[in-house]
């Protein structure tokens, strides 16, 4: 009888289009349809929500073409933005036909005001009526979801006379960011908690990660008081917004988040806005699933679709970037299953600070992975610091802590300088001048003590801030040759440590002047700040190395042509794989390194195995 059973209810899911399960309208297609190693959202902003409300032709229609393409499994439904919110009525309508498709729907708060002149404006949260309204714009939002993401400009910016009142001595970065966690615990969790105790509250704040508390975005408070945190990984264009955003930031976000709140971090948010070509969208997918989210979420559903005038006046629903989105997703779910898990040299960056902004960004397209941490990550062996950790009192402790663990500390020039007279005295005396040096030629030292060998150039003259210190007491590593005679250290590292290693990293007064540092100086870098990972790349700049536990890694180029480059794995006699293809990439062996040259696309990425 039970066999008789199974198979009429098999018959019965091929032939029907739906089936009823737990009350809820199941579409037995649609639920199969999801990618294996990470869900795919897709965010329903509020314009785009009235016009599904008003017009089901067009919202069964663009779901088709979307979900023809992006195998999706979850919407963010927005209930605000902009002093602008949805019925109750129409919010469910829409909820309902989600959800006959097997789609999972949360909530979504973009939750600013706007105002005439300035349309990113917060709500003025020192504004009895604008927290009252506030209030309820999340309350409504929990009565109707069990989960919502508070999107972006949850955030505070507004200098009206009663926050220049409230603020009082305090700068305004010290004002907003108390305000915004008794906002974010009280306005947001409290309140959303004693409508709906289940509710699973999101805190997702922008890209501009080195300036979140300017406007008031308290990642330490609002990530302990929130359930999940997500981040928006869209580095769109970095030549042609004023963002200042380096692709590599879409991964490079993604490993802070996870560092900030491990195990709840839900996952990155990409959009195709400010983009000039197709391919920068389908990188800000690949960058940001690299590593390895739980979720990805795309933004938004209108920006996805175009109109297209058919000859009878009516508008067929199309997209361009819905078949970007779906190839680069159903490419990576065939590799990131057979990946570990993501890590490069640690660098530390406190809460709520900043100080030589992106810089880790322009160094991780050096290939030179970055693995940021909010906290000072003790088990790790080389950190890199930057100027952001001066906002640690305890910074120079910290790194004598460090060495005596015998392990290695970089600073960069920016931290340098920060710390003069405030104890970096204690550990090297490296005078950080004021005076630059102009420069296209450099030399190094591939071991302390050898004679700098070859001169190696860059196309273009670079400048550099340059430093003083103690012969004998210090080395350097990288020179930077001005006019035949004079040389500065681009890399210098401290003698006389009985245990550890400490360098200096000299960094150009403009960051992306590291491009231009001919490869093989480049190498040299990579050499001395990447001693615990096992595979780097011989490469010029603008060639990303994404490495994980496993003996697997992700090369990609940046680079406009293709490229011929090496890549070297820190064991002899190794053999490397195609995780793609299966094929064996030929190499041979140099000393302790096997060495395998490849040629790389341009906007490309490969994935590899060793052993």
């Amino acid at each position: 009888m039970k066999r008789k059973i199974s198979s009429y209810l098999l018959l019965a899911l091929a032939i029907l289009p739906a089936v009823v399960v737990g009350g809820a309208i199941l579409s037995a297609q649609t639920a199969a349809e999801r990618y294996r190693n990470f869900n795919v959202a897709i965010d329903c902003p509020i314009m785009d929500m009235r016009r599904m409300a008003a017009d089901p032709k067009f919202l069964q229609d663009s779901f088709d073409v979307i979900h023809g393409s992006v195998k999706f499994n979850k919407v963010f439904l927005e209930t605000y933005r902009g002093n602008q919110d949805l019925s109750e009525a129409d919010l469910r309508k829409v909820k309902q036909f989600f959800e006959s498709k097997g789609i999972k729907t949360s909530g979504a708060i973009m939750a600013y005001l706007g105002a005439p002149g300035d349309g990113i404006r917060s709500f003025c949260w020192t504004n009895p009526q604008q927290r009252e309204r506030f209030r309820k714009v999340v309350a409504s939002a929990a009565s109707v979801f069990d989960e919502i993401i508070f999107d972006d400009l949850f955030m505070f910016n507004c200098r009206c006379d009663l926050c220049q009142r409230a603020k009082g001595n305090r700068t305004w970065t010290e004002y907003r960011l108390e305000v915004m966690k008794e906002v974010g615990e009280n306005l947001v969790v409290k309140n959303a908690k004693s409508v709906n105790p289940k509710v699973n509250l999101i805190f997702k704040p922008p890209n501009w990660y080195e300036q979140y508390q300017f406007s008031g975005y308290n990642l330490e408070a609002q990530s302990k008081a929130f359930d999940m945190i997500y981040a928006g990984t869209e580095t769109r264009d970095p030549d042609n917004t004023v963002m200042h955003l380096q692709q590599y930031q879409s991964f490079g976000l993604m490993r802070y988040f996870e560092h900030i709140k491990p195990g709840k971090f839900g996952g990155g948010w990409v959009d195709p806005e400010q983009r000039q070509t197709l391919n920068r969208f389908s990188e800000e997918i690949e960058d940001t699933l690299f590593a390895k989210p739980k979720e990805l979420t795309i933004y938004s559903w209108g920006e996805l679709l175009e109109s297209i005038r058919q000859p009878d006046g009516s508008a067929k629903v199309a997209s361009i970037l819905a078949p970007v989105a779906g190839n680069a997703c159903d490419k990576l779910d065939g590799i990131v299953g057979q990946l570990g898990n993501p890590y490069g040299v640690a660098s530390y960056r406190p809460y709520n600070s900043s100080g030589e902004m992106y810089l880790r960004s322009y160094i991780g397209m050096l290939g030179i992975p970055m693995d940021m941490y909010p906290e000072f990550p003790d088990d790790r062996d080389t950190i890199l610091l930057t100027e952001d950790a001066k906002f640690d009192p305890q910074i120079v402790d910290k790194i004598w802590k460090h060495l005596n663990a015998d392990k290695t500390v970089v600073i960069t020039t920016g931290l340098l300088k920060a710390l003069q007279g405030k104890g970096i005295e204690k550990i090297v005396e490296v005078d950080y001048t004021g005076r630059n040096i102009v420069t296209n030629k450099f030399t190094f030292r591939r071991v302390m003590d050898e004679e700098p060998a070859n001169y190696y150039y860059s196309p273009t003259e670079l400048v550099f801030p340059q430093l003083e210190y103690g012969l004998v007491d210090s080395e350097e590593i990288i020179q930077a040759i001005y006019k035949e005679s004079s040389r500065f250290p681009l890399l210098l590292r401290i003698r006389g440590l009985d245990k550890g290693r400490f360098y200096v990293l000299t960094v150009p007064e403009n960051e992306s002047d590291l491009y231009q540092l001919p490869k093989e100086v480049l190498s040299q870098i990579r050499r001395e700040l990447m001693r615990e990972i096992p595979v780097y790349l011989d490469s010029p700049s603008q060639i990303c190395l994404f490495p994980y536990d496993n003996n697997t890694f992700i090369a990609k180029s940046y680079q406009p042509a293709p490229t011929r480059y090496n890549i070297v794995v820190k064991k002899p006699g190794a053999k490397l794989y195609n995780l793609t293809t299966g094929a064996q990439v030929r190499g041979y062996t140099d000393g302790d390194n096997s060495v395998f040259e490849v040629l790389q696309m341009p906007r490309t990425y490969q994935a590899y195995r060793f052993e």
